[in-house]
Parts: structure tokens; C-alpha cells; sequence
């Protein structure tokens, strides 16, 4: 064996060693990084070598073996440098979390609705009590979590910029989960290693019971209503940011068997790569249409931000929904978190047989961060501008209806869950308002007096990207109760309809259609 090879050999086995025991990677996790380079380099060299031979097969792959040796000692470095912890002295800390409450009292309409300014204060001054002389930025995001959590609303909260990697190449929850009456269940596994069987529940997280867990989960969370919290609190990136990407011992009542065992896992690179590039492409198309039977149509309407091809799309299934003779359309807005506004604006164009808004009225905050990106111009529609520090009212009136031949005049069925939020929840509230069809499903997680219309600023120091709220929006027919809206059918997925891979609200829904016919 050349010099050069074990050079190679022993840098890696040096790198392996620094990644295991500063506890920055598995072992599984580094012979995944092994996998992932050495097969497919084996793979084309093999190819290559089909057109080069010249040398022998072994002499010409123990080369390429010295090749792909360094490729890995790089990735392997890469790995130990984005796991590194970095840290912020406690006195920058402090001052971007001044700052923090300073420009979201300039920002937002009303910051201490639910909390009054002094109570949060002394919280404040608690935190920044607790702080050690160095601060980890994950620990320095948690803390803001903290912070913001007790404004209750959903618009205003930390962002993940500083810990993207950390969630990537840390111990993500290997599970999803689901609340079902304050019970914890597991309903899928992201884990290719320590799964646990669909439909067990979870009733302790590192020796922590259950409702102590849920308790401190939603201490990070910003929300407004319950079910908007379990939304929130159940994602894999929350949990791992409340373990610390650590990994977590869990107690399960295993289904079936009605076992009690405890497991201990871990997410790991591989987990974590595995979720993060389904939720880039598997995830659902934004807007969908099928025919579920000949008098039955079915739009998947998950999100407001494909401002390129709604118009479009309400065009050409509005026509077919025409074409067919389609007698029944559900209309599936189920985690549909938001976005513009105007796309829900432009469906009701389709399905609404009276002038409507999805807005009475909105208090807006004139602050100088807004007036400097030219946002405060948009809403004054030729008003002067008040000075910064003042609010004022905008009451849009109703959107007349257009000529439209396309317009949808069957029945009508909207499907919800505590993942319907901001804008989704807009539509959600205008439908209800305006009695347009048949709510089914679960309270939305948006609720209908609420702070809307998001800004995001970045604290000096630290750039951790923080969000929130410039205006208080008043929703059709809202009452400022912290609920969201409530269906006319409360429904939702049994553990056993987890298991079996069951639609329960849509199959209720088909049920009901079938009645009426």
C-alpha cells in the first residue's frame, strides 16, 4: 500500500473518531456518509473503467479508492465544521434580545394583548438572568422562542436560519405524530433503523410524561388557539429543537401487543435527509383536481403562494367542473398555512353567489421599519400617512362579484384542520361568513380576529431573523374569542384510521353527498 493511501486511511479514521466522540455524528450516521459517496463511486468507476483499460482492475480501483478517500475526508470535515456549536457572549445576547422586544413593540399592532408589558418584562429579565457567559445559538433561538411564545400569535416568532444545518445533520424527532385527546401517537416513521410500530402511543419523551412534554413543547411554539399549538408542537423540527437534537428516550405502549417498551432513538443524518427531502419533493402540488365519481369533484387547495398559476388553474377547472356536469365540489384547504390572500380572493370569484370580503376591517401600525420598505403606502390608498407609532383603520367593504360564466352554482364542501392557518384560514372564515356550502373537518388553527401581514427583521448581532405582525385583520363575521372556525361537522382521524390509512373527513364527507342524492 502507497504512503498517500494511508495517509488518507488514517485521516479518516481520525475524523470518524473526532465525529463520534464529540458526540456531532452516529456512527451510523458517518457510514451513511460512506455509502452515499463510495457507491456510487464505485459505480462509475466501474464504468470508467470499461474504456480505460490499461491497467488492471484492482491497481486501477485502489486509485480510484485514493480518490473518493479524499472526497470523504472532505464531506467528513465539512460535517465536524457545520456540527461545531458556535456561541454568543451573554452581553451580545442581551442586547439583540432588547432589541428583539424593542422593534416588536415599534412593529406590531398590539404586542402585550394577552400578556401586559410588565409581566413580560420581568420574564424577560428571568431569561436573560439564566443565561451562561456563552450562549449556543441554538440555545440563544430557544430562548427567543420562549420569549415570543407568550405574545400568542402565530405571525410572531423565531426563525430557523441559524439551525437549518443543525436539524439536517442533528437528531430530528424520528417520528410523526399526531394529538389525539392530549394522547400522543405515532403515525409514521422517519427512521430506517429504531421504528416504532404505527398507532403506539408515546407517554414519556427522556423520562418526562407526556403532558409534562406537551406542557414545555409548547413554551417554544407561538400560537393562538389549541389547535393550532398541536399543529405546531407535533413537527419533528420542534421537538428536536426542545431536545437539542439530541437523542430521546421513549416509553410506548406498543400497538397491538399493548406493550409497554422503551426505545431509544436517534434521527440521525440519514432520517433527517430522508425527511427533509420529502417535504421538498413529495410534498402535495399547491392546487389539485380529480374527479372522485362522475358527479364528484375534488380541489386540493394546500397553500396561497403559487401566485403564477391560480388564475389558471381556477380557469381551466372551473370549466371542466362545468364540462362534466359536476353536481358536488369539496374543496380541501387541510394544512393550507397561507400565504397570499389574494388566491382564496380570486376562488371565491368561483364559488360565492353574493358581494363578500374576507375582511371587515383592519388596524394597521405605522412603524419607521414598515414605512422603509414602502409597505404603509399600499394600505393608505391616497390617505396621508400617519406618523410612526400610530394605528389606523382600514375597512376594505365587499368585493362586488364578477361577470364570471364559470361561476359553480352545485354544492358546496370545505374540509379543515388545525393546520388551516393565516389566509387558509382567511377562506375558511369568508366561506362560513357567507354560508357558501358545508364545513367539515376540525376547528381551523387561525383564528378569526388575528394578526396578520407578516414583516421580518434581522437582530443586529446575532442575525437570527425574527417575524411578525403589522396589522390586527377583523375577518368576516370574527368574534376576538381565540378560536378559530369551527365546522358544521367536527371530525377527524381516528388512531385506528391512521393505521389504516383511512380519509375519515373525506369519507364522511362522500357519505354525506351520497345522503343528499
Amino acid at each position: 500500500m502507497k504512503t498517500k493511501h494511508l495517509i488518507t486511511i488514517i485521516a479518516n479514521l481520525v475524523l470518524i473518531g473526532l465525529l463520534i466522540i464529540s458526540e456531532r455524528l452516529q456512527f451510523k450516521d458517518v457510514v451513511f456518509v460512506y455509502l452515499i459517496v463510495l457507491i456510487p463511486a464505485f459505480i462509475l468507476s466501474s464504468i470508467e473503467y470499461l474504456f480505460r483499460r490499461k491497467r488492471r482492475y484492482v491497481e486501477f480501483m485502489i486509485n480510484k479508492f485514493y480518490t473518493n478517500n479524499i472526497i470523504t475526508i472532505f464531506l467528513l470535515g465539512v460535517l465536524l465544521f457545520l456540527t461545531q456549536p458556535k456561541y454568543i457572549l451573554k452581553d451580545t445576547a442581551v442586547r439583540d434580545l432588547n432589541f428583539m422586544v424593542k422593534t416588536l413593540k415599534n412593529i406590531h399592532p398590539d404586542i402585550y394583548h394577552v400578556i401586559s408589558q410588565d409581566s413580560f418584562l420581568l420574564k424577560l429579565d428571568r431569561e436573560i438572568e439564566t443565561l451562561p457567559e456563552r450562549v449556543t445559538e441554538l440555545e440563544f433561538h430557544k430562548t427567543c422562542a420562549r420569549l415570543t411564545s407568550h405574545f400568542r400569535t402565530g405571525h410572531t416568532r423565531p426563525m430557523e436560519n441559524l439551525i437549518s444545518a443543525k436539524f439536517i445533520l442533528g437528531n430530528g424527532f424520528p417520528f410523526e405524530t399526531t394529538i389525539i385527546e392530549n394522547r400522543l401517537y405515532v403515525i409514521n416513521n422517519l427512521t430506517l433503523f429504531s421504528s416504532i410500530p404505527i398507532g403506539s402511543e408515546i407517554n414519556e419523551i427522556n423520562n418526562k410524561n407526556i403532558n409534562k412534554v406537551i406542557e414545555e413543547w409548547s413554551k417554544l411554539v407561538s400560537y393562538e388557539n389549541e389547535a393550532f399549538r398541536n399543529h405546531l408542537i407535533t413537527k419533528p423540527i420542534n421537538i428536536g429543537i426542545w431536545n437539542d437534537f439530541k437523542s430521546y428516550k421513549i416509553r410506548y405502549i406498543e400497538h397491538n401487543s399493548g406493550k409497554t417498551k422503551e426505545k431509544v432513538v436517534n434521527g440521525g443524518l440519514a432520517s433527517n435527509m430522508y425527511l427533509f427531502l420529502k417535504s421538498k419533493f413529495q410534498k402535495p402540488q399547491e392546487l389539485i383536481y380529480r374527479e372522485l365519481t362522475p358527479e364528484i369533484g375534488y380541489i386540493g387547495f394546500f397553500s396561497c403562494k403559487d401566485l403564477k398559476n391560480y388564475e389558471k388553474f381556477y380557469k381551466s377547472t372551473f370549466s371542466t367542473l362545468k364540462n362534466n356536469g359536476i353536481k358536488h365540489l369539496i374543496i380541501d384547504i387541510r394544512d393550507n398555512g397561507g400565504g397570499h390572500s389574494i388566491i382564496g380572493a380570486e376562488l371565491m370569484q368561483y364559488i360565492f353567489h353574493q358581494p363578500h370580503n374576507d375582511l371587515d376591517s383592519a388596524i394597521v401600525k405605522v412603524s419607521n421599519e414598515l414605512i422603509a420598505t414602502g409597505k404603509v403606502k399600499d394600505k393608505l390608498w391616497g390617505k396621508k400617512e400617519p406618523d410612526p407609532g400610530e394605528t389606523f383603520t382600514r375597512i376594505p367593504g365587499l368585493r362586488q362579484l364578477k361577470e364570471n360564466p364559470l361561476r359553480y352554482n352545485g354544492l358546496t364542501y370545505l374540509l379543515t384542520n388545525n393546520g388551516t392557518f393565516s389566509a387558509g384560514a382567511g377562506f375558511a372564515l369568508a366561506f362560513s361568513c357567507y354560508s357558501e356550502g358545508t364545513i367539515i373537518g376540525e376547528e381551523t388553527g387561525g383564528v378569526t380576529v388575528s394578526f396578520g401581514d407578516i414583516h421580518v427583521f434581522k437582530l443586529p448581532n446575532t442575525g437570527l431573523k425574527i417575524m411578525t405582525s403589522w396589522e390586527q385583520a377583523f375577518g368576516s363575521c370574527g368574534i376576538d374569542n381565540q378560536r378559530g372556525v369551527i365546522p358544521d361537522y367536527i371530525e377527524k382521524n381516528s388512531i385506528e384510521d391512521y393505521i389504516n390509512h383511512k380519509d375519515k373527513v373525506l369519507e364522511f364527507t362522500l357519505d354525506l353527498i351520497n345522503d343528499k342524492k
